[in-house]
Parts: structure tokens; C-alpha cells; sequence
């Protein structure tokens, strides 16, 4: 995941690095926020922060067991990261393509929770969380129209249409820190919220939670630590790949 890492801002890496900490488990954390806290004032460990953070990640993409066994076996202990998102896709029940770059198949996870989201919503429902985000009448009801009409087949590359990248992409930001602020709770997602609002300005909100997400997300159940941390990492960094245009549509 380094080449998705090496777009991460520091506010990025704060987010990441604090989702990361545990009390039980073999990563160094003392060492990360150490390496992280001496990086905003020296950027020459920029490349050393972004391999520990990339290996932190796919120690946690493995249980503690396997992890230990793999590294006691031939000195490297965890996944490749295409087998971390895949595992994420089954968790949240997407389909992504097989293939493709790391950075490719993080933006389709998230383009495909995204999809899944969007199509739970009836049209009146779409309209009112359009209507909160702040999207202008003429565009939310060209939208719900298309959708009256053709269904909602592909409906988010109609958003990308009528709206255009800038703001379909600020829809896809929010959808997804809504959905890890879910996973994580409101409090631990204030930074997050707030990040999402300085890049986003014209979104109209208040809450900490930016979007209503449906009841599909409701039975969403994180079982066992790793998925805690790798689930809405992969989503996050999905998020860091598109910001710079996207490899997907």
C-alpha cells in the first residue's frame, strides 16, 4: 500500500497511525508515533514512516497466530495487501474486479460500498440527503429524475455526470467517513469529519455524522480486532487514492 500512502497528508497519517494503536499485538506503536511526531518537522522520514505504517497494515490483515508462524517460518509475517482488501471486500459484501493496481482496487472498494449505499435509498430518500449535503435543487432533481426513470442502475456515475467530479467525489468522501464513523463511533470520527469539511466547504452540516446511513450497514459486525483496524483503513486510503482522479470509470 506504499504507493497510496505516499499521498497521505500528515493529517492523513495522524488518522491512520491512531487507528492502528493497540495494546495487544506485535507492532511497535511507541515507534510509530515516535517516527510520525519527528516527521512533521524532518520530511526526510517520509519514506521510513511510510514503511513501518505499510507494515503495520498488513500485520494487522493477519491474526496474531499466523502472523507469528509466518515470521518464525521465513522472517515475514504479513499479507500482501491485495489479500487485505479482498478479505475487506468479503467483510462488507462488494464486488470488486479481480486485478489492478493496490491504489485501483482501493478506489473500486470504495466506489463499491458507495454503489451499495446509494441503491439501499428509495429517490425521496436520496433527495433529502442530497437536499442536506447541500446540492442545488435543479441538480438533486435531475438526478432523482434519471433515477425515476431509468432506475438505479449505475447511479453513481450519473452523480459524477450531473455534478461533476469535485462534488460526486465529495459525496463519495462523506459516504464513507460516515460509514467509519459508524464503525469507530462519532467521537473517535471528529477529526475525520472535520478534514472532510475543510476540503469540502460547501457541504451543510452540523453533526459529526454527514450522511444517513442506511439500515444495510446496520447488522455490520467487526468481529475480532483486525477487521477494527484494516476495514476502515482500506475505506480511508480508498479515499486518499481518489483524491488525485481515480483509475476506476
Amino acid at each position: 500500500m506504499k504507493g497510496v500512502l505516499e499521498k497521505c497528508t500528515v493529517e492523513d497519517f495522524n488518522y491512520i497511525s491512531a487507528t492502528l494503536d493497540s495494546y495487544v499485538s506485535f507492532t511497535n506503536d511507541k515507534r510509530r508515533k515516535t517516527l510520525l511526531s519527528a516527521y512533521q518537522n524532518n520530511p526526510a522520514l517520509h519514506a521510513e514512516l511510510i514503511s513501518l505504517i505499510d507494515t503495520q497494515i498488513k500485520y494487522f490483515g493477519s491474526s496474531d497466530l499466523a502472523y507469528l508462524k509466518r515470521h518464525l517460518i521465513n522472517g515475514e509475517g504479513s499479507i500482501p495487501a491485495t489479500e487485505i482488501i479482498d478479505d475487506v471486500c468479503k467483510k462488507l459484501k462488494v464486488n470488486v474486479k479481480v486485478g489492478g493496481s493496490i491504489e485501483s482496487k482501493l478506489e473500486k472498494l470504495v466506489l463499491s460500498v458507495v454503489e451499495k449505499e446509494l441503491l439501499s435509498k428509495t429517490p425521496e430518500e436520496l433527495s433529502k440527503c442530497f437536499n442536506e449535503l447541500g446540492v442545488g435543487d435543479i441538480d438533486r432533481e435531475e438526478i432523482i429524475s434519471h433515477i425515476k426513470k431509468n432506475g438505479k442502475v449505475a447511479i453513481l456515475p450519473i452523480v459524477f455526470q450531473i455534478l461533476g467530479p469535485k462534488i460526486a467525489l465529495g459525496i463519495v468522501e462523506t459516504i464513507i467517513v460516515s460509514l467509519i464513523a459508524q464503525m469507530i463511533g462519532r467521537e473517535a470520527a471528529k477529526q475525520l469529519v472535520k478534514e472532510l469539511l475543510k476540503r469540502n466547504p460547501w457541504i451543510n452540516s452540523l453533526g459529526p455524522i454527514l450522511w444517513a446511513i442506511s439500515g444495510a450497514w446496520i447488522a455490520y459486525d467487526l468481529q475480532g480486532p483486525a477487521y477494527r483496524k484494516t476495514v476502515p483503513i482500506c475505506l480511508y486510503l480508498g479515499i486518499v487514492a481518489l483524491r488525485d482522479g481515480e483509475e476506476m470509470f
